[in-house]
């Protein structure tokens, strides 16, 4: 016996004890108040081109599409996919049903789903370490610790919580069908593991996690000799076969839609990526065990050879908490730390790919929403382990209790601070520039937002400034030449609308930038070109028809300007600014039949 094995999980009773709903009543209020600030919320980031900017949320006959394209498909139709999440889509089509763009709703359904998902947490450590006690704990430390605070306060990151709900929803199916009616809760199991996936593709992790249910639960401390660990293999593989034929449907499916199971927009070899790890993996560690400087982004880059302080450092920091854990297992029960280490580990694998993010944005604070399980789990278990005498209340030792709320007041204040950030743009931005100053998005985005407010000088010295930094980021470029065009310096912009098209060349925007600035200097066959371009490299945005619509409308050209206006209104049906061009056209029409007997 290597470590002391905690007691074999015993089914809980299927009729909960009253002090136990109270206690996980309690744990849902108390999360629910922690969030109840970001119900004031307004639309953010990638909200934007997901829900108010997207024209195939706005109406049921698209629904299909989301399973036969990326989810990007409409602002980047020629571009590599990565992210094929149909379920999340038809999620987001029925909040735009019922909220339209009014972000209250948006944010309210956010809030229920990750208070759906705390909920699902209890059940599930409940089952696996067979106590009440560790279940609670660990759906408090879980509901109102502040790493969750892009998942909840952002509308975008609810793809987190969806699959994560969809994910523990079919695991704690496959523990109900370990205690009877087997076919029924399998087939229950599979159903939800493809819905997950189908959600998000980090899915695709839930066999591993049964598998390593079933290997712990056989007792992680115990050596046994070779064929009984033969066996034990045997029984823990035959608990995923089920699972396997989904998993290869998916991915079929996805190579299918996408063309490839997805793209990579960091070169990282494997020397590089083993370099890298240690300091991906101790901000996950750190923003944990420390949330108090979260924020969209962090300064994590590549690290090409092995740094001191981005990757000796942290490797021995990370060996030194696995050595506590280890250290502790016995302690806090071999069986329930091993469970609580496959949540973290196994959920946070297709995180560490790296090679599919951009070079600065190796690091987000939702990719640990599922591992958060696992973590919570093991501070449960601590405080537990802790806790073990003394009075009791509600049908838990008083210290347990005590140390749990008291833990869970200082998360949920932590948490009401890292969310105020997300009430905006501005302060979004604002804050991810503070926190990361190196951050090209970050700057990108604020550098917007300050346009936006009249700061064009700020936004112009920023941008110009990253753009020295990284001569060849597109969206720097691109935004140089906005401000220059705000400016009217039109001999700038267009020479930096033409490097933004030079670096890119399948993206519509700069064709527009340039477009507009040629029909200011009068060349107008130019920005017609321009202009039907960007429509041929996007022709799902709705405010690409307009403006070429009102470029064509100034050559004179009101039936084809017409067949353009025609088309925004399809893909955004109402839309004012695209009336009144139609309404233009109609009216000159009438002028040219009035004045020409001819046409009468």
């Amino acid at each position: 016996m290597t470590g002391q094995d905690s007691p074999p999980a015993q089914p809980l009773s299927r009729e909960t004890p009253r002090q136990d709903r109270y206690f996980i009543f309690v744990v849902l209020t108390l999360t629910a108040i922690t969030y109840l600030g970001t119900l004031r919320f307004n639309f953010v980031y990638d909200d934007h081109g997901i829900i108010t900017d997207n024209p195939f949320i706005k109406s049921w006959q698209y629904v299909p599409r989301y399973f036969v394209s990326s989810a990007w498909k409409h602002l980047l139709p020629l571009a590599a996919g990565s992210y094929y999440r149909p379920v999340f889509l038809t999620w987001v089509r029925v909040n735009y049903a019922l909220f339209n763009i009014h972000p209250f709703g948006w944010h309210a359904t956010s809030v229920l789903l990750h208070l759906l998902v705390t909920w699902l947490v209890y059940l599930v450590i409940c089952k696996i370490t067979g106590r009440p006690g560790p279940g609670c704990l660990t759906a408090l430390i879980f509901g109102v610790h502040p790493i969750h605070h892009e998942v909840v306060a952002w509308i975008c990151g609810s793809t987190e919580s969806l699959f994560a709900a969809l994910l523990l929803a079919s695991f704690l199916a496959y523990l109900n069908a370990q205690e009877g009616h087997r076919t029924q809760w399998m087939i229950i199991s599979c159903g939800l593991y493809g819905l997950a996936l189908f959600s998000k593709e980090t899915g695709i992790v839930l066999p591993a996690l049964v598998f390593a249910h079933c290997w712990v639960a056989e007792g992680p401390g115990v050596v046994r000799d070779a064929p009984e660990y033969a066996r034990r293999f045997a029984r823990a593989f035959a608990s995923i076969v089920f699972y396997i034929p989904i998993a290869l449907i998916y991915l079929g499916v996805r190579f299918k839609v996408l063309g490839g199971f997805g793209t990579h927009a960091t070169k990282v070899s494997a020397p590089v990526w083993l370099w890298t790890m240690p300091s991906v993996l101790l901000a996950y560690v750190k923003h944990w065990l420390l949330p108090i400087r979260l924020a969209e982004f962090y300064d994590i880059f590549v690290q090409v050879r092995p740094d001191p302080w981005h990757t000796i450092l942290p490797g021995l920091v990370l060996l030194a908490i696995a050595a506590a854990i280890w250290a502790a297992r016995g302690h806090l029960g071999a069986r329930d730390t091993g469970y609580a280490v496959a949540w973290i580990l196994i959920p946070l694998l297709p995180a560490l790919d790296i090679a599919v993010f951009r070079a600065d944005e190796l690091v987000h604070d939702r990719y640990f929403y599922v591992p958060s399980l696992g973590a919570s789990l093991l501070i449960a278990l601590s405080i537990e382990a802790m806790s073990k005498r003394g009075s009791k209340a509600f049908g838990q030792p008083l210290r347990l209790l005590t140390a749990g709320l008291a833990l869970a007041l200082l998360l949920a204040l932590a948490t009401v601070r890292a969310t105020s950030f997300w009430a905006n743009d501005y302060t979004l931005f604002t804050r991810g520039n503070q926190i990361a100053p190196q951050n090209v998005t970050a700057r990108n985005n604020l550098s917007l937002e300050w346009l936006k407010a009249g700061q064009i000088e700020e936004a112009q010295t920023m941008l110009e400034r990253t753009m020295r930094e990284h001569p060849d980021d597109w969206l720097t470029t691109y935004n140089v030449s906005r401000v220059q065009y705000m400016k009217k310096e039109y001999p700038e912009a267009e020479i930096s609308s033409r490097r933004a098209i030079q670096l890119v060349p399948d993206l519509p925007d700069p064709y527009v930038t340039l477009g507009q600035m040629q029909l200011k200097t009068n060349r107008l066959g130019d920005a017609l070109n321009n202009m039907r371009r960007a429509v041929e490299l996007n022709p799902y945005d709705p405010r690409l028809h307009t403006v070429y619509g009102i470029v064509l409308e100034a050559s004179r050209d009101c039936t084809a300007a017409m067949i353009q206006f025609d088309a925004a209104l399809k893909l955004n049906p109402g839309d004012a600014y695209t009336q009144l061009g139609i309404a233009r056209c109609r009216a000159a029409d009438h002028s040219r039949t009035k004045s020409d007997p001819e046409q009468r």
